[in-house]
């Protein structure tokens, strides 16, 4: 990316320090943070995230079954007793919850990666 910039720099005219290319990141899931920062100071202005978003929101329900799972085999009975209900464990806000959770740390992460913290 940085030699297309500088060719592409001189081509326009320039000195080929510009940045004239504004690069979109795609398939960046899985990508090392330095070489996301390496492309970023290269001229890419947008990452696409969907893939990390999508796999941690369904890790937040993962996780909160795990975390649940004895609570989460039947209306009533768990490991406080056979008689104690389970509804606040079941109710499908409570994962949800814990999904979307688990996004919110994983888009903060996505900031901080992409540089783009307290910029606006």
């Amino acid at each position: 990316l940085r030699r297309a910039q500088e060719y592409i720099s001189q081509q326009l005219g320039g000195d080929g320090s510009g940045k004239p290319v504004k690069f979109v990141f795609h398939g960046g899931s899985g990508s090392d943070v330095s070489d996301i920062q390496r492309a970023i100071s290269y001229g890419v202005i947008k990452m696409n995230i969907d893939t990390d978003t999508q796999w941690s929101y369904w890790e937040g329900i993962k996780n909160f079954e795990t975390k649940f799972h004895d609570y989460l085999q039947g209306q009533i009975g768990n490991p406080e007793g056979a008689d104690k209900p389970n509804k606040k464990h079941y109710d499908p806000r409570e994962c949800l919850r814990a999904a979307e959770a688990n996004t919110v740390t994983r888009l903060e992460q996505a900031f901080s990666d992409l540089l783009c913290e307290n910029i606006v």
